[in-house]
């Protein structure tokens, strides 16, 4: 959402110097007045960080705007480790737009960006036009907002799929306007996540290797968004990518900056591959990233009868049980764990079978399921769509008989959206062993 001109080739030329820009590099804005612009349909909110221009009618969803943008401030400097006081005196200009002619008449638009489609940010000054719904209208202006923070407290946003990447990662959020709390990184509404449902429908996911060349050095279909978004929101919120991804912040200047990430993934690209090819496909609003991460434990073939441990409130979990292609195996699960909370507070019981009183991805809820990751057997090609992998798990259930259809680690999960782990409570002892 921002464009090529003056904020993209100053961030290029830091980035090619290998020195960050100096606040100064960015022109401070002009003065406004207040008094001038009002005759022109303009009214002029402030707030400590953020002098918003609107042509838009008094209204409180409006006028907190500048409250929101203050209290994303402190959250913005945290996770880039800006000192505080640096961030307190930081302050951008930025106008919200119903009718673009007016801001036109008033000067206010930028020199050489007048037709931005949604938003734009050019260091200190940021600009976004009226959106269909208050979440967006908020969304947009977070997101410019992390632009221009990132260009002026960095000295450069990274490569396109990063710098947008993070604007969609920052300007996700929850906001109450009555306390002024608000929190960012959080997945957004069902307008982001539907776009990639209905991309891994068509059968048009992509791999990283494809979001990695995504470039805002042009206009961007909404579907790119959503994709560097999810990217973003995976690695932010894993335990175990999010300490390398928080700091790449530190090479943004670098023009080797995809290297760089290359490299921290090397060692798991095919752990970090797997669980993209998996959110995409299981993504929901409120996506549990952090509950749904899988701690891959190669098993080991069975020798005897092993029982594993498996927890309601966790996404997939290694057994430690290596099965091989053409055998059968015996499960029997035991235990009572809580799959739900109702309104009232009362939990749902549940057991292995699950409960038919609701259903998930065509199985009832709670119900054991068995996955095989097959990347743990030299010598095989299975498609990660195969039945029986995480894409197209198996129904266990109390107990079941079941022939590996290939060799790999058995995992094992109760059936449950990814979105609402965390009222799960309890687990379940599931004892493995080879059949006759």
């Amino acid at each position: 959402m921002r464009s090529l001109a003056v904020a993209a080739a100053l961030a290029l030329l830091a980035a090619l110097a290998g020195t960050s820009l100096a606040q100064s590099a960015w022109p401070t804005p002009k003065a406004i007045d207040a008094l001038r612009l009002e005759p022109q349909g303009l009214r002029v909110l402030q707030g400590e960080h953020l002098t918003l221009i609107t042509d838009l009618p008094s209204d409180p969803e409006v006028d907190a705007l500048p409250r929101l943008f203050d209290a994303a401030v402190p959250l913005w400097a945290e996770r880039f480790d800006v000192p505080a006081a640096k961030a307190d005196a930081w302050r951008v200009q930025g106008c919200l737009i119903g009718d673009r002619e007016k801001f036109r008449a008033a000067g206010l638009l930028p020199a050489g960006g007048e037709s931005f489609p949604h938003g734009l940010s050019k260091g200190y000054e940021l600009w976004v036009m009226e959106q269909d719904s208050p979440y967006y209208r908020r969304h947009l202006l977070l997101h410019e907002g992390t632009h221009s923070f990132m260009a002026t407290q960095l000295g450069s946003c990274g490569p396109g799929w990063y710098m947008e990447g993070m604007a969609e990662l920052l300007g996700a959020h929850r906001w109450d306007p009555k306390s002024g709390e608000l929190a960012i990184g959080v997945i957004p509404p069902d307008g982001r996540v539907g776009q990639l449902q209905d991309a891994f429908r068509e059968k048009q996911a992509l791999p990283i290797a494809a979001v990695m060349k995504i470039n805002n050095d042009r206009i961007l279909p909404n579907r790119a968004y959503a994709w560097v978004g999810a990217l973003a929101h995976l690695l932010d919120a894993h335990p175990r990518y999010q300490q390398r991804f928080r700091e790449l912040t530190n090479h943004v200047l670098d023009p080797e900056f995809n290297d760089r990430f290359r490299q921290a993934y090397a060692d798991d690209w095919s752990d970090l591959s797997t669980e993209w090819r998996l959110m995409i496909a299981t993504l929901q609003y409120g996506h549990g990233i952090a509950r749904e991460a899988i701690d891959f434990q190669r098993g080991k073939p069975l020798a005897a009868g092993v029982t594993a441990t498996i927890a309601a409130d966790r996404g997939w979990q290694s057994t430690g049980v290596l099965v091989e292609a053409g055998q059968q195996y015996e499960v029997q699960a035991a235990g009572r764990y809580t799959i739900a909370v109702e309104p009232d507070g009362r939990p749902v019981p549940c057991e292995a079978g699950g409960v038919t009183l609701d259903y998930h991805a065509g199985a009832p809820l709670g119900m054991l399921l068995a996955a095989i990751d097959p990347r743990d057997a030299a010598g095989q090609k299975v498609s990660p769509a195969a039945k029986g992998g995480f894409l197209r798990p198996a129904r266990l259930g109390l107990a079941s008989r079941f022939r590996a259809p290939y060799s790999g680690t058995l995992y094992l999960r109760v059936n449950d959206s990814p979105a609402k782990l965390a009222d799960n409570s309890g687990e379940l002892r599931v004892k493995i062993s080879g059949a006759p």
